[in-house]
């Protein structure tokens, strides 16, 4: 037995000890879809995780292969997240770009739910990000991904790095990948990409109001209601009534 296996599994065996039926049956009414849960909460696993890490002196490069095992094996939720909870505190600085592939091939293979992928872009792909800011302007291919996971991931990945203060200096994420990402997945037919669009939209005009309104009126015709409801949630409620006008008329005229 490899000693990835082996830890593998003993990972899994000590996941499987922590489960509770109540809490994975009230994890599965959480999703619109079935999912094989067994009750352990996100907290409790990355505990799990780090505890292991610590007792086997994990390399970084150890830690990615069992994660790529975890994933591979997965068939309950927490597992999935036990994945990522193993590698999440060593892609800051311990991998190169060529890491992006992988996010993509997890997502596209191994994401099957919406919390799945938010938490892989916010353990994950956010501390690898946050210490090479330019690969956040080279994953906008994700957008034309067959999964919805990845397209989403290609808007939630983005939303802490929209203005974020690194170290001495601020870092901004340029307007036209936001613009760029939004405009490219406007006609999503998955809902959970439409709310990451509208989540991204509500974070930029924290920042470049004008900017962002502008977007919106130019493309408002084309907007789905939830989209434009998470977009302008931080709006003036005047503006927010006016663009709401306008959409409805647009899907009305549609019709």
């Amino acid at each position: 037995m490899s000693a990835t296996h082996a830890v593998t599994e003993e990972l899994r065996r000590t996941l499987k000890a922590r489960s509770d039926p109540r809490l994975a049956e009230a994890t599965r009414r959480y999703f619109p879809t079935d999912i094989r849960a067994l009750g352990v909460r996100n907290a409790e696993v990355r505990r799990i995780a780090d505890a292991l890490i610590q007792e086997r002196g994990l390399s970084p490069e150890d830690r990615l292969a069992v994660t790529e095992a975890l994933l591979a094996q997965a068939t309950h939720h927490e597992e999935v997240l036990l994945g990522f909870a193993v590698v999440r505190k060593v892609v800051g600085r311990s991998f190169d770009e060529a890491l992006l592939d992988r996010f993509r091939y997890w997502l596209e293979h191994s994401v099957w739910n919406w919390a799945q992928c938010d938490d892989l872009c916010l353990t994950v792909l956010y501390p690898f990000f946050l210490t090479r800011t330019p690969a956040l302007t080279r994953i906008q291919h994700w957008t034309s991904s067959r999964s919805p996971w990845c397209r989403r991931a290609a808007n939630v990945a983005l939303v802490k790095f929209v203005s974020r203060r690194i170290r001495s200096s601020r870092y901004m994420l340029p307007l036209e990948v936001i613009f760029g990402n939004a405009h490219r997945l406007l006609l999503d037919p998955e809902p959970y990409v439409q709310k990451s669009v509208g989540w991204l939209l509500k974070v930029a005009a924290d920042h470049h109001r004008e900017a962002v309104v502008a977007f919106i009126q130019e493309n408002i015709s084309g907007m789905q209601r939830d989209t434009l409801r998470y977009a302008i949630e931080r709006l003036e409620p005047e503006q927010r009534k006016a663009l709401l006008a306008v959409n409805a008329d647009a899907l009305i005229s549609r019709k």
